[in-house]
């Protein structure tokens, strides 16, 4: 999998035997995902006429580097079912969670997009994978359909031409395959989804992208 970009100043991996983890300074979505940075950096080709239509439409959001934290996906899932809704979205309480009280995660929480860890902990520098996006971007889509009365996934979940469809968890079949069947979530090849694989900022954006796309065609804007 290419990085999507490299920049010192955006990501700085630092790299361990058991993960990866990232440090991040904020820098606009203009000098991240410009059109010039599309051309220029080591974008993956699949990724990049959408990377370039998700920048135009404003859905990259500041934080967004290589792989997906729990707190840039909720950046990134805010950002766009606020532009689809046309609505800000209400936070929790700032004392919903002990180690974090950014709004986006309040608002997803407060929407049911995300949950907590446990404890009362987000965990939000945590990586996310693919189940785990699948899951938020469905429960995203809810709160879309309830807003507008407007759903971009009508079809039903179904992964059974998949043939890693048991590594799926049973609390994200439901996610994975209304994504699946809905064209918003591609497998990894033909035959599978890789469910446990780790997101990448690549994958978030698509995936978020395919859905405002959806939106945009459903409600003919």
């Amino acid at each position: 999998m290419k990085k999507i970009f490299i920049m010192t100043l955006a990501c700085v991996m630092l790299l361990s035997t058991q993960a990866l983890a990232f440090s991040f300074e904020q820098i606009s979505p203009e000098e991240l995902f410009s059109p010039e940075v599309i051309q220029q950096e080591d974008i993956s080709d699949w990724a990049k006429k959408e990377i370039a239509l998700s920048w135009q439409a404003g859905l990259i959001t500041e934080h967004t580097c290589t792989y997906m934290t729990r707190f840039q996906f909720a950046e990134l899932i805010v950002n766009l079912a606020e532009k689809v809704t046309q609505k800000e979205m209400a936070p929790a309480d700032a004392n919903t969670f002990t180690d974090c009280s950014d709004p986006v995660i309040l608002k997803a929480y407060a929407a049911g997009i995300v949950s907590g860890v446990g404890n009362s902990r987000f965990d939000p520098n945590a990586n996310t994978n693919r189940e785990q996006i699948a899951s938020m971007i469905a429960r995203a889509i809810d709160y879309i359909t309830q807003e507008t009365g407007i759903n971009v996934a009508p079809a039903a979940a179904q992964i059974d031409a998949f043939s890693d469809k048991d590594q799926v968890s049973s609390w994200a079949v439901d996610g994975v395959g209304r994504l699946a069947a809905n064209n918003i979530m591609s497998g990894t090849s033909a035959t599978t989804l890789s469910p446990k694989n780790s997101c990448t900022a690549e994958q978030g954006i698509l995936f978020c992208y395919r859905v405002y796309d959806q939106f945009q065609t459903m409600s003919g804007k």
